[in-house]
Order: C-alpha cells, then sequence, then structure tokens
C-alpha cells in the first residue's frame, strides 16, 4: 500500500462515544482539508491504534447549503457508511463546543438524510433517527449457533443483525462475529449484535462492519436491539443497554404524525485535539 501523503498538517479533533472513538475533522471552510480527510488511505493510517491516533471511524464536517453543516462517515478501513450512531452523538457534542447550533435542537446534514440533534437536560447528546427501512422480527436460513436463541434483522441506514443469547460473555465474538457478517444471505454484509437480558436489564456486544472486530459500543446497533425487541414484545418504547465499555445507550420511541421516531442518547466527550503531521510509511 502507498505511504499515505499529507500534502498539509491535518488538524483534528478525538471524541469517544461510549467507547466507540473517532477522529473528527471540521473542514467546513476549507475544501482541500477536507479532501485530504476524505482519503480513504489517510482514514485507514490515521484510524491505526498503533501508528496513527487510533479510532473506530473519521468523522468529516462539511458546508451544507441548508444547514450550519452536514456530516460525512468512514469506517476505520476507509470504507463509506451512511451513519454510525454514536458518531452522530459525538457529532452533537461536537457542534454545541464549536457553539455553531443551538445545544437546545438543530438540525444538520448527513448521507443518511437530515437528522435533528439536542443536548439532553443532563448534559447527554441525543438524536433523532429516520425510520427504519427494513425490520425483520425474524430471519431465516441462518442456522443458530450454541446458546443463540432467535434472530432478528433491521437497516436503520445501515444493516444489523440481532441475535438474542442466553449468556453474553459466552459468545466468541472473534469467531462467531465474521461468520455472520459475512454470511451470503445478507448482500454486502451485515454488522452483528448480540443481546441478553440482564438482572440489571439488556446487554448487547457488537461485531461491527468495518471495524472487523468487537467494538466498544454501538448506537445504531442498540437501535436496531431495541426495535427488534419492540417486535418481540419484549420491551417497551424505552429500552437502555450496557455496552461492553460499561456506558449505557438509551434508545426511545415517540410516536408522531408520521410514524414512530427512534432516538439514541448517550455519551459524546471530546478526549483531545490535535495535529496529523506524518503517518508513515503503510507495509502491505
Amino acid at each position: 500500500m502507498r505511504a499515505p501523503v499529507l500534502a498539509r498538517p491535518l488538524p483534528f479533533i478525538k471524541l469517544t462515544g461510549s467507547g466507540n472513538d473517532f477522529v473528527f475533522v471540521d473542514s467546513r471552510g476549507d475544501a482541500a482539508l477536507a479532501a485530504v480527510a476524505m482519503d480513504p488511505v489517510v482514514i485507514a493510517a490515521a484510524s491505526d491504534r498503533r501508528f496513527g491516533v487510533g479510532a473506530d471511524g473519521v468523522v468529516v464536517l462539511l458546508p451544507d447549503a441548508t444547514h450550519a453543516f452536514r456530516i460525512r462517515y468512514f469506517n476505520a478501513d476507509g470504507t463509506q457508511a451512511n451513519l454510525c450512531g454514536n458518531a452522530t452523538l459525538c457529532t452533537v457534542r461536537l457542534a454545541t463546543h464549536l457553539g455553531i447550533v443551538d445545544p437546545a435542537g438543530f438540525t444538520f446534514g448527513s448521507d443518511a438524510g437530515d437528522l435533528r440533534g439536542w443536548l439532553r437536560p443532563d448534559g447527554q447528546p441525543e438524536v433523532d433517527l429516520n425510520p427504519f427501512e427494513r425490520l425483520e422480527s425474524a430471519v431465516g436460513g441462518i442456522p443458530l449457533g450454541p446458546g443463540e436463541r432467535r434472530m432478528g434483522f433491521g437497516f436503520p441506514t445501515v444493516p444489523h443483525l440481532v441475535v438474542e443469547v442466553d449468556d453474553l460473555e459466552a459468545v466468541d465474538v472473534a469467531a462467531r462475529g465474521p461468520v455472520l457478517r459475512h454470511d451470503p444471505t445478507f448482500d454486502r454484509g451485515t454488522n452483528v449484535n448480540w443481546v441478553a437480558r440482564t438482572a440489571e436489564g439488556w446487554a448487547m456486544r457488537t461485531f461491527e462492519r468495518g471495524v472487523e472486530g468487537e467494538t466498544l459500543a454501538c448506537a445504531s446497533g442498540a437501535t436496531t436491539c431495541a426495535a427488534v425487541l419492540r417486535a418481540w414484545g419484549v420491551t417497551g418504547d424505552e429500552t437502555r443497554f450496557r455496552t461492553r465499555s460499561g456506558r449505557t445507550l438509551t434508545i426511545r420511541y415517540r410516536r408522531e404524525a408520521h410514524g414512530e421516531v427512534p432516538s439514541i442518547s448517550g455519551e459524546g466527550r471530546i478526549v483531545f485535539s490535535g495535529t496529523l503531521v506524518d503517518l508513515g510509511e503503510r507495509v502491505g
């Protein structure tokens, strides 16, 4: 792989959402900076946890004709995705920190459509998501593995398989994850979420497509888990999930004239800022 050439220093801000972490680049007024930030080789190098900043993905803030900004999201491997739930929570936190929006409520653009975000009274960011493109309470053709009870599927702009299990700690995510992620049932693969009832409520683990491994939290996965659990009749309009990081993601559904609107709330925290100068040579 060629060495990523940084034509200029790349200022960034590192944020985390329940352990799902991101490199943000604010390029609203600088098209040349956006071009560098969206180079797939630069994204992969910057996301590398040993030779770069380290992240599950990169988010680029861009100008927008209608809103204060729009975002474009990239997985750690440089591939683009329509949306990442925790990245949107971090976006709300960053936009309010930069002072470019009203923290009580604002709309921003994304490849998944316009999204509305705000800061809750407790200071946590919350984001409304658009309705699901697909929601299936059963998935046929995939044999259940040991300890797996049933499967569902949802597409809240990115695909998510939901697997209810007896024991979350017994799931071999590293082995089972790639098998389900690449199952031919899904045209372009899928994210995989395991969910289990605990004494405190619900807990989940996620194997993320594009990261190709387990991540500490996945908000779009939690949203899908909540939708599938509701379809199974085991949860109501609000579901809280303990993520692998120990943080909690809360999914709420409310009924509006145009249908049911899901929202997610959880951590969105600024960790540090810096400037990428030299990403080194990528070997292989």
